[in-house]
């Protein structure tokens, strides 16, 4: 009698579940009404209220949406007879998805009424979507991060990848850092695969006219990982598998679906995507390389793309490598017509990817090293400061990454590197100081600038100006800077003049360019001025202890001893 009576309760809590269940799905139809501003529907319904039940109703499905696809039944298994837990779980699916397919279609068409020139009221700029607008499109985008493995997926990320290049700051930037925040959680590559090919057609569609960089500058949050030639590989033992999977169709079919049960990464899987993922970002890469070439206006994508290749550089295969390197070199043939971000991360991308899948390619360097040094002299404007960390990378590749064995070419970078130190910010003269002093220890033959002007035998004088660094005869001239900087204001770039100087060791990391720059940068930000902390006493202070040790000093008289000089004695 008490299991029969256990087994009530139970089948009377679940009743009560599914009419909780019912209850608020049929309460979430009534937002829906709220949300949609038709007078029709409701008279008193205005745009503030529609605004506050379109974020409720996000905030509703952010909680109640499962982190999987939702299978509706076909007709075969619907004619089969199930218990009624299945048949209400099965209920509650099909309304969930109807409420939640009903709520999408809503957000797009208040996004598109809401557009200037629809027919939708307009903001303070004629040109800006409708409040109303922007809450509909920012909640697709919020469903985008917290839903992008639920149902309705592509329809989603149709319109947030459209809306990335908008023209409303709010929505623009809304949808990239959705986009990037899918990219980084994306852990099978499907999702980020359709979200790159939408964005390269969007891209190639507009001809580069009118894309932010923000659009581009999306793809550096991909974690790619899987190289070009393990992708071909991957894609082999995929069509293996095929082949045995077509022998036995229904031991295939059980794996798979053991496989979507278990939720694990197919590891096989994922490095096709992700072949497929850096092979679409670089054909985009490409086209913004080539469209500069051919006078179209992508110069300010430009940037970013050779940003994009610098960190992608090493998963592409040689063939990409040789072509990737003939467009490089026609970028630095007019290295100078070019802004100073897009001159340096050309030669990031250059010098990145020598260094990784390029060193099988006989190339000298010098290419490269020279732009560099001709460049450098552009870091001193205000406009260009603050691509200071840019330079230090390069510099890091060009000369600690790999071995340089040519002194006169370290030291006419030493040279150029402190000629910028005299003339730019603290934050910036202090890092560029501390590469030279890099310089200075890992190559012992450049010394002979430290010394005498007047000790050292050369021929020639130091030619400042020259483009080629080979050529500008540093050892002709000392690093003089060094002593003018000794007397800078700021202590601490005084203190690394004197310690180079000196040829003192670096305390790493702590002194490192890199951390020098971020701590030095960050202090001028926030207004912080360091200085030495010099105890001096007062003078008047000095003046009452001096009189006070006077005060306290005793007169001692000593009482000379007998002689044993007879003329000296008093008689």
């Amino acid at each position: 009698f008490s299991s029969a009576r256990k087994d009530a309760d139970d089948q009377q809590d679940q009743d009560y579940s599914a009419e909780v269940a019912f209850e608020r799905l049929s309460k979430m139809r009534m937002l829906l009404e709220l949300a949609n501003p038709n007078p029709k529907l409701l008279p008193m319904n205005d745009e503030h209220t529609a605004r506050l039940a379109l974020v409720s109703l996000l905030a509703i499905f952010q909680d109640i949406l499962p982190t999987y696809r939702i299978r509706l039944p076909t007709q075969a298994e619907l004619a089969v007879r199930v218990s009624k837990e299945v048949k209400q779980i099965r209920d509650f699916e099909r309304s969930l998805l109807t409420s939640y397919q009903s709520y999408l279609k809503l957000l797009k068409t208040l996004w598109a009424q809401g557009q200037p020139g629809s027919g939708g009221k307009k903001g303070n700029c004629p040109s800006a979507p409708t409040p109303l607008a922007i809450t509909a499109l920012v909640s697709l985008a919020t469903l985008l991060k917290s839903a992008m493995n639920f149902n309705f997926r592509s329809d989603i990320l149709s319109v947030v990848v459209q809306c990335m290049n908008s023209s409303c700051e709010e929505v623009s930037k809304s949808c990239c850092s959705a986009v990037c925040e899918v990219f980084r959680k994306d852990r099978q590559g499907d999702i980020s695969l359709d979200a790159v090919k939408m964005i390269s057609n969007m891209v190639k569609n507009r001809d580069f006219k009118g894309v932010k960089v923000g659009v581009i500058q999306s793809f550096s949050s991909l974690p790619l990982r899987v190289h070009q030639d393990e992708a071909e590989a991957a894609k082999l033992h995929e069509k293996a598998n095929k082949k045995k999977r077509k022998r036995d169709r229904e031991k295939a079919q059980i794996e798979d679906e053991l496989k979507d049960a278990s939720g694990t990464v197919d590891l096989t899987l994922l490095a096709k995507m992700q072949a497929e993922t850096l092979h679409a970002i670089t054909l985009t890469y490409f086209r913004i390389l080539k469209s500069h070439g051919a006078g179209k206006n992508a110069l300010h994508l430009l940037p970013v793309a050779l940003e994009g290749l610098a960190k992608f550089s090493h998963l592409i295969n040689i063939d990409t490598v040789e072509d990737l390197l003939e467009h490089l070199k026609g970028l630095l043939a007019t290295v100078d017509e070019l802004p100073l971000d897009a001159s340096l991360n050309c030669i990031l991308t250059s010098f990145s990817t020598l260094q990784g899948p390029g060193r099988e390619l006989k190339i000298d360097q010098k290419e490269y090293v020279a732009p560099l040094y001709s460049q450098l002299s552009r870091i001193c404007s205000s406009s260009t400061i603050q691509h200071t960390n840019l330079v230090l990378r390069c510099l890091n590749l060009a000369f600690l990454k790999r071995r340089e064995f040519s002194n006169t070419r370290v030291a006419a970078f030493i040279k150029k590197l402190l000629t910028v130190a005299v003339h730019a910010p603290p934050y910036c003269s202090a890092s560029m100081i501390a590469f030279a002093r890099l310089l200075f220890h890992r190559y012992q033959g450049t010394h002979q600038l430290l010394e005498n002007e007047l000790d050292v035998v050369s021929s020639g004088k130091y030619s400042p100006f020259t483009e080629d660094p080979d050529y500008s005869n540093p050892f002709a001239a000392a690093a003089w800077e060094l002593s003018a900087l000794k007397f800078h204001i700021q202590p601490v770039v005084s203190k690394h003049a004197a310690n180079a100087s000196l040829l003192k060791n670096l305390q790493l990391p702590a002194e490192s360019p890199d951390n020098v720059y971020k701590t030095m940068l960050n202090n001028t930000n926030n207004v912080y001025i360091p200085f030495k902390l010099s105890k001096k006493n007062h003078p008047l202070r000095a003046s009452k202890q001096k009189s006070a040790k006077r005060q306290r000093q005793e007169y001692r008289f000593i009482t000379p001893r007998e002689t044993k000089s007879w003329h000296l004695k008093d008689f």
